[in-house]
């Protein structure tokens, strides 16, 4: 947990120049949309990638020492091996994917018009996301713990808190998406 909370600090660490260094000629203009399109980029991949390892579509990821896939004519289609679980590469790209868009949305100074107003609820909506994702952690945890347990009472509680926990943290995500065709559409 150190390392990646070290990760995380090292890489703002690492962006906050260029933050500082822009010098937009217009203040009604953010600056580095490339950084937000990679950024939204990391979080769709994250997404969709644990959504098809959940349902089992056409990924499934396997536990192993080492990365790899392996590809199959059957359904899924594609098995991926790798150290670490489905919602870890979910976190990590959502996390940074955040980091990236939020280089966009501080360097803009005037949340004004459609563009300006829908890039705020967006910057909102993504730290309500990033906190969700955290709490949902959270209760993940306390749910394997109580299952260590046998504390069976807990463990029912946190599957019904895990169970209205999903439905906003998709309810978020779905309020993210439309602030970010608003925005698409009132930047072009």
């Amino acid at each position: 947990m150190k390392l990646k909370l070290l990760t995380v600090f090292l890489l703002l660490l690492l962006l906050s120049p260029l933050v500082l260094a822009d010098e937009e000629e217009n203040e009604y203009e953010a600056g580095y949309g490339g950084l937000a399109e990679a950024g939204v980029a990391l979080i769709a991949v994250g997404v969709a990638y644990y959504a098809l390892t959940k349902r089992k579509m056409m990924i499934v990821h396997r536990k192993s020492g080492e990365w790899g896939f392996e590809i199959k004519p059957e359904q899924p289609y594609l098995t991926v091996l790798g150290p670490i679980t489905p919602m870890e590469i979910h976190h990590a790209l959502t996390v940074a994917g955040s980091l990236l868009a939020f280089i966009h949305f501080i360097s803009c100074g005037v949340y004004t018009g459609a563009a300006g107003l829908s890039g705020l609820g967006m910057g909102i909506t993504l730290v309500l996301l990033n906190v969700s994702g955290f709490i949902g952690r959270y209760i993940y945890g306390r749910i394997a713990r109580a299952v260590r347990k046998h504390e069976k009472r807990a463990a029912m509680r946190f599957v019904r808190a895990l169970s209205y926990w999903k439905t906003i943290h998709i309810a978020t995500t779905l309020l993210f998406v439309l602030f970010l065709v608003i925005h698409i559409a009132a930047v072009d």
